[in-house]
């Protein structure tokens, strides 16, 4: 993959695609520039590798590059992530006290929340209801995420009602 070309990702048992700007890639993950709607690019979505299912560049992925090309000039991710170890990414993610929202080999389920506590196998997840209350810590294994996603529009709204 190129920087800044746009690709959309099958991951493993999930009908619809992630499609995003490429940044980077390391052993463990994929960075992309978010696109989740329409022909806005925003925040971080890492794609854990382990369940991509196909890389994509079509006709759609190549229209979408000429509009972000014009629309966002300077597109770049500026943070510096490591992508080859899931265990590094995240106590990162934990550092900048970022939060996100993932998704598991169910694509129709999304959880949100922060992360509190990162071991070698997994994370602590203190996580967000839809209305933005905190809800119950959880642990997540590493092997489980399909992708993360952090920085976007979604989280930064609820971002506005928190303590």
């Amino acid at each position: 993959m190129k920087v800044n070309n746009v690709y959309s990702i099958l991951i493993e048992d999930w009908d619809e695609e992630v499609t995003g700007v490429f940044q980077k890639e390391g052993k463990e993950w994929i960075l992309m520039i978010d696109n989740q709607n329409d022909f806005i690019a925003e925040g971080c979505r890492f794609i854990h590798k382990t369940k991509v299912d196909e890389i994509l560049r079509e006709e759609g992925e190549i229209f979408k590059e000429k509009i972000f090309a014009k629309k966002y000039p300077e597109l770049t991710i500026k943070e510096n992530y490591e992508l080859n170890s899931s265990e590094k990414l995240f106590s990162k993610i934990m550092e900048q006290n970022s939060l996100i929202h993932f998704d598991t080999d169910d694509e129709e389920e999304m959880v949100v929340g922060k992360i509190i506590n990162v071991t070698s196998n997994g994370f602590e997840l203190r996580s967000l209801t839809e209305d933005a209350h905190w809800g119950e810590s959880i642990f997540c294994d590493y092997a489980e995420i399909s992708t993360l996603a952090i920085g976007n529009d979604y989280l930064n709204s609820l971002s506005l009602l928190l303590d």
